[in-house]
């Protein structure tokens, strides 16, 4: 029994060698006698981590026509194939001279540091004391050499001949084109691949896929970029995209940013971000060392943005800019006419907000003079394009890239004094049958106040005792002097606080300006004389320190026509998953104001008066308008070497209310000027230019998601 045991360990003991000799012998193999060879072909099937760019998410209006959408093209990226200078260089004029040739752009930061024909710091360090020490941390210099560079051209020559090592043969502008690639691939690895140029044309994608084997480490990519559709009349809501720049990097890099990323810059664009931008995959491949894809492995799939679906009707849209443009064209046209004495000529900007009041949906928001975001999204290539974001961003007395919708303020004018009528009668200092003698011209603590029928050569002219509905129509500043300082300042600032004049409105853009109330508060925050009835009686009637934006009042007369409901007004109506999920839906908001049905009938009825008495001072605009429209003018005088601010507000039908629009026109010289924009976007609102409304269309999520 004990033999039978021995023999069985001697057996095992044999086999144990024999494996042993088998491993070993096949480890000498592997690692001596064929190392060489199988360490090169490892090095040959190499892990490349490369990103998938997600899709931006696209917008449209609420009736699903895309104003923001994507469309894909192609970028030319490097992994460090471990080639030698020479190769490296001759390799990426290569690619330089297949760019140019193509027309087409490619990464120039090195611009910014160093010019080429002057050689000369370029715009990111030449205001720096010590120019040469940023482009050695940006570059990565030798610091010892560095100390002794003095000017641009000793970093040029430098970076050629010591950093870069760039043979003589090469021009110096062919030296600075390589250089350029050089220093955006400054740090590239196997593993992560850089882009050299996005958005290039198919002629470069296919002639680079072709010659592949002269340029190791090279492969292209498809990517999508953004694309804009008839955005130049909605540009200050849209917004655009643009690269992150620094700052912007540092506050976003936690989620997920990169420094070579898109962001929203202005207007949806921006407001939307988190829910446009999607999130990146990865895809992972095995790669040979000349960058050449081998194998599939695994990855991360891209995940698109979200849609995003706003309350914004393009058609209404596209009305209201052409209209707003034209508008203020024609009124320059008619300078210092027979009916226009007081037009200088010198229209040249404003806005135009429409809303629904019974939701807070902005129908249409317009800023003239506007700009195309379509340029913000072009090539460097793209020298007319280039040309006019110059233009744009440096016009500072036009300002075409400032939306004067919400971010402007201007004098309400005749347009301010409905609240204050609503104050009177809220108050108890008048009904809307209280009568107030208009006595044509009153002196007050030395100062004239009088009626605009006042003649101050014949010294005749006045409305006499008058009511609110026909102070309303025929816009009289007597009446709102007295009925003010009847109040007091602190009564009517109640009431306009309420109405959310001077007041953030809260939408969902950038850029809102508060405005200013003509109070007290605000008064002895800038001068230090008394504040007295005079000032409180040109309050009444819109000057003195009363300054709104557009948007607060198209909602002060929302409020006015919905029976007080002041609404948060809103531009992003919905979020829409790529699979059609609603991710984000606004319900309207609101705070009730309160004031009775009874004041506001009253002042309805003044309103009304305006557009349709043969009194109003709308009524010119709007006497054969098929819908009735409550409105007011206001004429804003804020400088005596221009022409005066011509506004408007207005809202329809009267007797059930839809729609409010408030026009602003800078030295628009009469409020009724700027109603004609109003009447163009109520004709278009209820169609009134369509033959035939008739027949099927789609719904918006069928429009927007069967794309």
């Amino acid at each position: 029994m004990k033999d039978k045991l021995k023999d069985r360990y001697n057996i095992l003991a044999i086999a144990f060698i024999l494996m042993g000799a088998i491993i070993t012998a096949q480890l000498v193999n592997l690692q001596i006698i064929h190392g060489e060879l199988y360490d090169e072909e490892s090095q040959r099937r190499l892990l490349n981590e490369s990103k998938i760019v997600a899709s931006r998410g696209e917008i449209f209006d609420t009736n699903g026509i895309p104003i923001a959408i994507n469309r894909t093209g192609y970028t030319i990226q490097i992994v460090n194939a471990d080639l030698k200078d020479q190769e490296l260089n001759e390799m990426l004029l290569k690619l330089v001279k297949i760019f140019e040739k193509n027309n087409d752009d490619y990464y120039k930061d090195f611009s910014k540091f160093i010019t080429f024909n002057p050689i000369e710091f370029g715009s990111a360090v030449k205001s720096l004391e010590n120019p040469i020490a940023r482009i050695v941390s940006e570059i990565g210099l030798n610091e010892k050499d560095a100390s002794e560079l003095k000017t641009a051209r000793d970093v040029f020559q430098y970076l050629r001949k010591k950093k870069f090592k760039i043979d003589d043969k090469y021009t110096d502008e062919e030296a600075y084109k390589i250089m350029t690639l050089r220093h955006k691939i400054i740090g590239f690895s196997m593993l992560n691949p850089v882009a050299l140029a996005r958005d290039v044309s198919e002629e470069t994608m296919a002639e680079i896929e072709e010659r592949y084997r002269e340029f190791p480490g090279v492969t292209t990519s498809i990517e999508p970029f953004r694309k804009y559709i008839d955005a130049d009349v909605i540009s200050h809501v849209i917004g655009y995209v643009g690269a992150i720049n620094a700052e912007e990097y540092e506050a976003n890099k936690e989620k997920g940013y990169g420094m070579n990323d898109l962001i929203g810059k202005t207007g949806v664009e921006r407001a939307a971000e988190k829910w446009l931008r999607g999130k990146d995959g990865e895809r992972r491949v095995e790669v040979d060392t000349e960058g050449r894809f081998t194998q599939e492995l695994d990855g991360e799939p891209a995940i698109p943005g979200n849609n995003v679906i706003l309350t914004i009707d393009m058609n209404l849209q596209k009305v209201a800019a052409e209209s707003l443009e034209r508008t203020i064209t024609d009124i320059r046209e008619r300078r210092n006419g027979k009916t226009s004495p007081k037009n200088l000529g010198d229209a040249f900007a404003g806005a135009v907000v429409a809303m629904d009041v019974n939701s807070g949906e902005v129908l249409a928001m317009a800023s003239y003079p506007g700009y195309d975001p379509s340029y913000y999204i072009e090539s460097a290539k793209n020298k007319e394009a280039q040309q006019k974001i110059y233009q744009w961003n440096n016009d500072a007395e036009n300002r075409p890239l400032f939306n004067r919708a919400i971010s402007a303020t201007y004098p309400p004018g005749s347009t301010f004094k409905p609240v204050v009528g609503i104050a009177g009668i809220e108050e108890g200092y008048i009904t809307p049958e209280t009568k107030i003698n208009d006595v044509g011209v009153k002196i007050v603590e030395g100062v004239q106040l009088k009626c605009l029928e006042y003649n101050l050569s014949t010294r005749w002219g006045n409305h006499g005792p008058i009511d609110l509905e026909h102070a309303l129509a025929t816009s009289c500043n007597m009446y709102f002097y007295e009925l003010g300082m009847q109040m007091g300042i602190e009564k009517i600032d109640k009431w306009v606080k309420y109405f959310g004049l001077g007041e953030y409105t809260g939408i969902d853009l950038g850029g809102e300006a508060k405005g200013t109330r003509s109070n007290k508060e605000f008064h002895y925050k800038n001068f230090d004389y008394q504040w007295g009835s005079v000032l409180t009686a040109f309050s009444s009637i819109g000057q003195l320190y009363n300054s709104y934006t557009p948007l607060q009042l198209a909602n002060y007369t929302s409020a006015i026509a919905n029976g007080g409901k002041r609404y948060t007004p809103y531009v992003i109506k919905k979020v829409v998953s790529a699979d059609g999920k609603v991710v984000m839906e606004r319900k309207p908001e609101y705070e009730q104001i309160p004031v009775k049905k009874e004041t506001l009938d009253a002042i309805k009825q003044g309103m009304l008066a305006v557009a349709n008495s043969t009194e109003g001072t709308a009524d010119i605009v709007f006497r054969d308008f098929p819908y009735k429209v409550a409105g007011k003018t206001g004429t804003a005088e804020y400088d005596p070497n221009h022409s005066n601010n011509g506004v408007f507000i207005c809202f329809a039908p009267a007797e059930k209310p839809e729609i409010a629009v408030a026009v602003v026109i800078e030295r628009g010289v009469f409020g009724y000027y700027a109603a004609e924009v109003a009447r163009d976007i109520m004709t278009e609102y209820f169609k009134l230019n369509d033959k035939d409304n008739t027949g099927d269309t789609l719904t918006q999520d069928e429009v927007v998601f069967t794309r």
